[in-house]
């Protein structure tokens, strides 16, 4: 049991920080007003389309969309160099406790 715990803690670990940084991100991308880029509101209306929904219920949903593909992009980001960031200390610990 101890085991499969000690397996299955640094995937759930690195899948949390990641998406719990990404949150955080998007709040500071939030905090700065502005108004969307014309790439993403491109982006969230091909999606849009792609999905057979040519208008929104609410003009608000779009910038709804865009936080959320804000969220979605920062998490990836945060979670790349997360994992990187994990996989270079496990690499200089083994390194280290390797007999020589």
């Amino acid at each position: 049991m101890m085991a499969f715990v000690r397996k299955l803690l640094p995937p759930i670990l690195l899948v949390l920080v990641s998406v719990i940084g990404g949150w955080q991100v998007t709040y500071l991308i939030d905090m700065f007003p502005s108004n969307m880029p014309y790439a993403i509101d491109m982006f969230i209306r091909f999606g849009l389309s792609a999905t057979g929904h040519e208008e929104l219920a609410n003009a608000d949903d779009m910038a709804v969309l865009a936080l959320l593909l804000y969220w979605i992009v920062s998490a990836v980001v945060i979670g790349i160099v997360v994992y990187v960031a994990w996989s270079a200390i496990r690499s200089r610990v083994r390194r280290a406790s390797a007999p020589s």
